[in-house]
């Protein structure tokens, strides 16, 4: 009497189990095409209009967005309920040139997605000899040229330039030169940025110097007009960094312009201090 109870309900099991099992198919299939046809409704759609990105500085371009999305493929593909979308919109925006960094994407359904973002910044200008002039970050990301040209030399004035490359960049636009000395450089140029128009700054020349741990990079600085200025070596966290800066303050305040400084004092020599 026991096992035939207990086979009983084993059918019972097994039948719930089969039941359960076919409901669960219809329901993920209903799904399958009810998804397909949501797929084709605008409301559902990824689009331009349906993501929030952190307000863009002036020299990114305000319609960026809708660069993005196609090149990435989202503007055909982007699906507001899909759970992959954060990641595929991580991914777009990363490969952008005057994106620095994603920080978050947040889905906003039904109108969207937020993203935060961390832009890039031009900080210099790379001569190359016979091939032009080129932008790049803080970090010696290289720039797309289009701001150049959009750029009126005025502004380009703001950019200190960096001469004595002979190295063509390595990748695209978005990508690190792939130069020391350009990459080095152009974080000496970051650090000036507060001081290069007052000062009249123009050039950095970064050159390869022997030293007993193989070669280092030395930078020297010209103004506008000539005047030369020996930086020395160079690295973002040295704290030297500010006294330097403050040494040609100082001269520049007693003199009016570092290009009036005495002929005694010249070239200005600051890798020592």
């Amino acid at each position: 009497m026991g096992e035939s109870c207990n086979t009983s309900m084993r059918r019972a099991l097994i039948s719930l189990t089969v039941v359960l099992a076919i409901f669960t198919g219809f329901g993920l299939l209903g799904w399958y095409f009810a998804k397909d046809g949501i797929r084709n409704k605008s409301e559902y759609r990824l689009s331009a209009d349906k993501i929030i990105v952190s307000p863009p500085p002036n020299w990114v371009p305000g319609r960026f967005v809708e660069d993005v999305l196609p090149s990435s493929g989202l503007n055909q593909t982007g699906f507001l309920l899909d759970k992959t979308l954060p990641q595929q919109l991580t991914e777009a925006f990363a490969a952008y040139p005057w994106v620095e960094r994603v920080k978050q994407v947040v889905p906003r359904y039904p109108s969207g997605a937020e993203v935060i973002l961390f832009y890039r910044e031009p900080t210099a200008l790379v001569e190359v000899p016979q091939h032009g002039i080129f932008l790049v970050d803080r970090n010696g990301v290289l720039l797309p040229p289009e701001y150049l040209s959009e750029s009126d030399s005025d502004s380009r004035s703001r950019y200190l330039t960096i001469q004595g490359v002979r190295s063509m960049p390595l990748g695209s636009v978005g990508t690190p030169w792939g130069d020391p000395m350009v990459h080095t450089a152009a974080q000496l140029a970051a650090a000036l940025t507060d001081i290069t128009e007052p000062l009249n700054l123009a050039l950095i020349i970064p050159a390869g110097e022997a030293a007993l741990e193989g070669v280092r990079i030395v930078c020297r600085l010209q103004t506008a007009a000539g005047t030369e200025i020996y930086w020395g070596t160079f690295s973002p966290d040295n704290p030297k960094t500010e006294a330097k800066k403050k040494r040609l303050w100082v001269l520049h305040e007693q003199f009016r312009s570092l290009d009036n400084v005495p002929a005694s004092l010249q070239p200005i020599d600051l890798s020592r201090e």
